[in-house]
């Protein structure tokens, strides 16, 4: 007779409810045991993000500034954005063994100085593929690596391509980022203090490195990249242009932390549906910031019709323009909104026939004013109505309360200043 495996078992009615609860109470038990271990705390990440050009020297002069605080920091990661040539500097300068570093490059010296003997195997102070900044060509579908940021297309590809790298980082709580804005262009400096502003979070730091002259000069030979440890002889450097000797004992750097207002906190629950872009996120907040101090400042352009809040420019056509310019003059001297749009067309007969003799009369806009005589209130109305669909379509509707008259205040809510 061939015996059935204990696993292949059927269970007889009575044992079945047993079991059941058996697996219950085992899993129970172990649910409980795991709830009772102390979570593992993530340690924070700190990444140092710069900005470079041709002088890769503001890398290891920033880590050896950071490492040298009281206490030291000593970045996980670094994250460099740059051009073609920047990164070819980095490359020749920071990963070419030489024979000043014992045979070691310039970072692997930086590393051991900072890490001690134990930099081999030391995972920090890792920098991570080089960032560089790309632009699209819809011409040829791909994108190009940027040699230079000189135009003003250059310039907004940069800005793009900082935010979303620095966007990636402040995205994951666990990091801290320490950003460097002493290399590069003045532009990509100004840049990384812009997309700091906009994304910088409580913990992150901007910083500048400064070293005292002339070891921050580009054709000192050799060139200086951090302070040697006490232990080992001193370097001397010669500036060709005169001829002149200096000892690396008598370098110094200073890191100064940038302060920058960190925007983000104005608007936390919008910030997930901002823009990407650099320009987008800079008009959205602007706009935000507009609307939570109140009433926003517009400008109106007589001669080409235009109503321009912050960057956004609505063109209006005479009669609209007429009518909104009649009602911020009134919300300009004080006076109050009218109660309805019928108790407007009394006041505002005189005032069209006076603004109106500005126009020369050979101009479209004395034309269709010279002709509106006799305005009345559902006009007033309908005009309103073509204003209102302009703003929104600007993407100006958030404003509408200040920029519109509202139910039972026929008026506007704005600061009017001169072109």
């Amino acid at each position: 007779m061939s015996t059935i495996p204990d696993s292949k078992r059927v269970p007889r009615k009575g044992q079945t409810r047993n079991l059941s609860n058996a697996r219950h109470e085992s899993r129970r038990r172990a649910t409980s045991q795991l709830q009772q271990q102390p979570l593992k705390q993530a340690r924070e990440e700190t990444v140092l993000f710069a900005v470079t050009g041709m002088s890769p020297a503001v890398l290891t002069e920033t880590v050896w500034a950071l490492a040298h605080e009281t206490p030291p920091t000593v970045p996980d990661r670094v994250v460099v954005v740059t051009t073609v040539p920047g990164k070819l500097r980095i490359d020749e300068e920071l990963f070419t063994p030489i024979q000043d570093y014992d045979g070691l490059t310039v970072w692997q010296a930086l590393r051991r100085q900072i890490l001690g003997e134990a930099f081999l195997s030391d995972s920090r102070l890792n920098i991570d593929p080089i960032r560089v900044i790309a632009r699209r060509d819809p011409n040829q579908g791909r994108s190009y690596l940027l040699e230079d940021i000189r135009t003003p297309a250059d310039n907004e590809v940069a800005a793009d391509f900082i935010l979303e790298e620095l966007r990636k980082l402040t995205e994951n709580p666990d990091t801290r980022i320490v950003a460097s804005l002493a290399g590069g262009r003045k532009t990509m400096s100004a840049l990384l203090y812009a997309a700091m502003s906009l994304l910088g979070r409580a913990h992150d730091r901007l910083t500048h490195v400064l070293v005292n002259e002339p070891f921050d000069h580009p054709a000192l030979s050799p060139r200086f990249y951090f302070p040697a440890p006490n232990d080992r002889a001193e370097t001397l450097h010669q500036l060709p242009s005169t001829g002149a000797v200096y000892s690396s004992v008598t370098a110094q750097l200073w890191l100064a932390d940038v302060p920058f207002v960190r925007l983000r906190y104005l608007f936390t629950k919008q910030l997930g549906r901002y823009p990407g872009n650099f320009n987008g996120l800079v008009r959205a907040y602007s706009t935000r910031i507009q609307e939570i101090s109140g009433q926003p400042e517009i400008v109106l352009d007589p001669k080409n019709l235009t109503l321009q809040i912050g960057d956004v420019t609505v063109t209006l056509n005479a009669r609209e323009f007429a009518v909104y310019q009649f009602l911020a003059e009134r919300c300009r001297d004080g006076k109050p909104p009218f109660p309805k749009h019928q108790n407007a067309p009394e006041e505002f007969r005189p005032w069209l026939a006076n603004w109106t003799k500005q126009y020369n009369p050979i101009t479209s806009q004395y034309e269709s004013l010279s002709k509106w005589t006799n305005p009345e209130a559902d006009e007033l109305r309908k005009h309103i109505s073509g204003i209102r669909k302009k703003i929104i379509a600007a993407g100006l509707g958030h404003l509408e309360r200040y920029l519109l008259p509202q139910r039972g205040a026929f008026g506007i809510q704005v600061r009017l200043r001169k072109s």
